[in-house]
């Protein structure tokens, strides 16, 4: 397995490090031309197109491994290569043709796009390059989608995000809600307690009044024995009183 990946590599190094002979006019990006960067990823999908599914399952898993292991950008590389390809290619379908070749340099980047026709949906292998050494530093596949379909993905992604909102705010909305209940829950609770607090001295204030009732009564008959005998109220005492109903 790592036979077969060096040399899927090596490919691309030894055609990007080709150099031809004689003057041209194709415009250059360090010391490649367009058309040898072309020739490359060509190159390159070729190399991919021989490799079963599983194959390609396993280069991911293996390399993957080393990137956790390792801090080199170029097996990071390797991971693009296999990984976005294992994923676009299942959805393209047989392959038919390489179509169109773009590559353009914007600041300190050059970025080189291959189209590949395929019989269900067509692909796009992109590589971009450090634009002073011409170091390769990603490698992407990517699916090409038609305007309707971008359209449409972009309008569902819409439609997602602001069911998102709504259904956020229902749930804010029903929280707050919910508050009023925990209120009356406390209102209720206080309420309760204050009841608690009252009853024990209402008791005490019925209690107090019978007390003094009992103690006016007592001299009023008191004051009503000594005047019909002539006598002071110093000299007996009124020890009870029994009422008759």
């Amino acid at each position: 397995m790592k036979k077969r990946c060096l040399l899927l590599l090596s490919a691309l190094v030894c055609l990007l490090s080709f150099v031809a002979c004689g003057t041209t006019t194709e415009e250059k990006y360090g010391d490649y031309t367009s058309a040898q960067i072309e020739s490359a990823m060509e190159s390159q999908v070729t190399s991919l197109e021989g490799l079963s599914s599983e194959e390609l399952a396993q280069y991911v898993a293996v390399y993957e491994a080393q990137a956790e292991q390792s801090d080199e950008e170029g097996i990071s590389l390797y991971v693009d290569v296999y990984k976005t390809w294992s994923e676009c290619r299942p959805e393209a379908g047989d392959f038919v043709a390489f179509s169109d070749f773009d590559i353009s340099k914007s600041g300190k980047t050059v970025t080189a796009t291959l189209d590949i026709d395929y019989s269900k949906r067509d692909m796009q292998l992109v590589y971009v390059f450090n634009a002073n050494s011409m170091e390769l530093t990603a490698v992407n596949t990517q699916l090409v989608y038609s305007l309707g379909e971008t359209m449409a993905k972009a309008g569902l992604n819409t439609i997602t995000g602001i069911a998102i909102v709504f259904a956020i705010l229902i749930l804010l909305s029903l929280l707050i809600y919910c508050f009023r209940f925990v209120s009356l829950f406390e209102n209720k609770v206080k309420k309760t307690k204050v009841e608690n607090v009252k009853t024990p001295v209402a008791q005490v204030s019925e209690t107090v009044v019978e007390e003094t009732d009992e103690t006016e009564l007592i001299a009023v008959i008191a004051a009503a024995i000594a005047a019909s005998t002539g006598t002071s109220t110093d000299d007996f005492v009124v020890r009870s009183i029994k009422r008759r109903y």
